[in-house]
């Protein structure tokens, strides 16, 4: 059972309010390619589209695949998180995870994933159709 988000995709319009928002909330730029949310088209189906983000599974083969053990438990949400700082951009996090839930930053200098904002995650609080729940 994952701690994460839940999605409605039936809801999902692709306005990807939700990528704004977070990469606004972590590196204080409207830049979807650095948000821990990707909304993808699924084309050629017209509007059907697919959200990547970490699930927080009970799994966690990237907390298990990192050797540079830069994927923290946040011990009060029960979630991982990736520590920058430790972070080598191997991208065996990447590779491990079943569910895209994580990648490279656009520099490559390490992976990121959805860290659920510390407990209040600002992509279910934008959501205008209420794709997203906690």
């Amino acid at each position: 059972m994952s701690k994460g988000l839940k999605a409605d995709m039936k809801k999902c319009t692709g306005c990807q309010l939700c990528a704004l928002v977070c990469s606004a909330t972590h590196v204080g730029k409207f830049d979807p390619s650095q948000s821990r949310i990707n909304v993808e088209d699924q084309f050629p189906e017209p509007g059907e589209y697919k959200l990547n983000y970490c699930i927080h599974c009970d799994e966690h083969p990237c907390v298990e695949s990192c050797p540079a053990e830069a994927i923290k438990l946040d011990e009060g949400q029960g979630t991982y998180y990736v520590d920058k700082e430790l972070c080598t951009a191997c991208g065996a996090c990447v590779e491990a995870c079943p569910y895209n839930g994580c990648w490279l930053d656009q520099s490559g200098s390490y992976s990121i994933k959805c860290d659920l904002c510390g407990g209040t995650p600002q992509c279910v609080e934008i959501c205008p159709k209420g794709v997203l729940k906690r």
